[in-house]
């Protein structure tokens, strides 16, 4: 069993003998010095320059949202008919599924 694995070892090295060295295209590694020099050369002013203008945007329109907010809140106050509305539907549903009937929990408790 050995020399079966030994055998078909030394086939698949054998396959790699006529494997050359892989060569780099000219001028390749001249041309990655260059990029990755390129990528340590700092940020132009302009760019620098515009990321205040950006944060100072995004404070206002954040201070801007929560005003409406709150003015929607203070005008909608007075009148409750929302919540009414949305307690009327509730009941209305615990009703049809007899949710609100605590009874017939213990209705089915004793019929055990």
């Amino acid at each position: 069993m050995s020399m079966e694995k030994t055998k078909q070892i030394d086939e698949i090295l054998s396959g790699l003998d006529g494997v050359q060295r892989a060569s780099a295209p000219e001028f390749f590694y001249t041309r990655l010095k260059a990029r990755m020099e390129k990528g340590f050369e700092p940020l132009a002013t302009r760019k620098r320059v515009l990321y205040p203008v950006y944060a100072l945007a995004a404070v206002i329109l954040i201070m801007f949202i929560n005003a409406a907010i709150l003015v929607t809140k203070q005008n909608g106050a007075g009148t409750d008919t929302a919540s009414v509305n949305e307690t009327e539907t509730l009941q209305s549903i615990a009703a049809e599924y007899n949710i609100n009937d605590v009874s017939s929990l213990y209705e089915l408790n004793e019929e055990r």
